[in-house]
């Protein structure tokens, strides 16, 4: 026994040298924190121009943030560098950085519109190579401007711009469901699936530009970031942007709509505002004389979010009417989507990965020239629609004023 615990303490002392510990440790004091990374193309080149969003963190625990005539330090920081590579470029920072930048915190990834239209297929090898970047950090596109202009926007609410971003992608996602909340993980599975194509949110900038508010003389506006539609990509490339109704109408189909608001006007001039509540999705396709059938079925239940004239909801009528004109309305923004996607020649909907499921073998001729193809298939529509709950009331205070 005591050789044996001789032998065992031996073990136990050699076992500790051989302990790593912290070997690869960085201190606070010397890394730069990175929320945000914008990449940009430069004219005339293939080089690329990256932003780097780096927090401050004196500004920040301090809450002493401001811009100009003595405000306070500015909680983030945005170096730029420009490189053949994004990783010559990320490397070639260090020269204006006096920290090592620290990528584990980034929450986006902004790409500018001019760099989408070049193509980014290649452009993702390094985040999906990299062990520093997660590929949970969400994707932008950026539109009419640079990502370096989105990066250098304070917003009003968040000390970390990059935070304030990734919020209104989350809230327009859940609420409005105009835009699409994707990671990089996201996009990268999508280029790699057969018969799909990406779809990324878009960024704008308003405020002191010709789209944004009216300048006063007693004061000037803000400028401030939206999340505005969504950029449709074709073998890697930017084709068109898409906004409104037909891009919650893409949404709809890919089984991506949480919650939204629908306005109707079934009488006209007068509008009831629906509520979704939930929404479901089932597309199934099939082959016939070699054109693709594709049927799209979409179940929604919603509740009555407001009523602009007098209406008895106790009379099972007219709740039959509004769920006819919900499902026209919806219907209709559907077809738009497919519309949109059809004359792009892009299948932005998914429809190529249900038919490689459901018709494998026909999927094998039809996979080559999946995107013209698709562009020719038939597309039927049925949507219903169900209204829940109508709220406190079946009958609206209106009815009484009329009285």
């Amino acid at each position: 026994m005591k050789v044996k615990g001789a032998i065992l303490t031996v073990l136990l002392v050699v076992m500790v040298d051989l302990l790593s510990g912290c070997w690869n440790q960085r201190e606070l004091n010397k890394i730069a924190i990175v929320m945000a990374m914008g990449v940009d193309k430069v004219e005339q080149t293939d080089n690329y121009r990256v932003s780097f969003q780096v927090v401050n963190p004196g500004a920040v625990a301090s809450g002493q943030t401001g811009g100009g005539d003595g405000a306070g330090e500015m909680p983030v920081t945005v170096f730029t560098s420009t490189g053949r590579t994004l990783l010559e470029a990320i490397r070639k920072s260090s020269q204006r950085v006096p920290r090592e930048l620290f990528f584990s915190h980034m929450q986006l990834l902004v790409i500018g519109e001019d760099l989408a239209k070049s193509g980014v297929t290649e452009l993702f090898d390094y985040f999906d190579r990299g062990h520093e970047v997660r590929l949970t950090t969400k994707v932008i596109v950026t539109r009419g401007t640079k990502a370096e202009s989105i990066l250098k926007i304070l917003t009003p609410m968040e000390k970390i711009p990059a935070n304030g971003l990734a919020g209104e992608m989350d809230m327009s996602e859940k609420l409005w469901s105009e835009n699409i909340n994707n990671t990089i993980d996201d996009v990268i599975k999508t280029f790699v699936t057969e018969g799909k194509n990406p779809i990324i949110s878009g960024a704008a900038i308003i405020g002191n530009t010709k789209e944004g508010f009216k300048k006063t003389e007693q004061s000037s506006p803000p400028t401030l970031m939206e999340t505005r539609g969504v950029a449709i990509f074709k073998d890697g490339k930017l084709s068109r942007w898409v906004d409104g109704h037909a891009a919650r109408g893409i949404l709809l189909v890919r089984n991506k709509v949480k919650s939204t608001l629908v306005v109707l006007k079934p009488t006209g001039n007068k509008e009831v505002d629906i509520d979704i509540l939930r929404s479901l999705t089932d597309v199934r396709t099939e082959i016939k004389a070699g054109i693709p059938l594709i049927h799209i079925r979409i179940r929604q239940e919603g509740q009555l979010g407001g009523i602009a004239y007098p209406l008895d909801l106790s009379k099972s009528k007219e709740l039959v009417k509004l769920q006819k004109e919900w499902s026209k309305v919806t219907n209709k923004e559907v077809k738009e989507a497919v519309k949109v996607a059809q004359s792009a020649k892009s299948d932005i909907l998914g429809i190529g990965e249900g038919m490689k499921r459901s018709n494998p073998k026909e999927w094998k001729g039809l996979k080559k020239e999946w995107n013209e193809t698709f562009a020719k298939a038939k597309v039927y529509v049925t949507v219903d629609s169900i209204i829940r709950r109508t709220g406190m009331r079946t009958k609206p205070y209106l009815s009484d004023l009329e009285e």
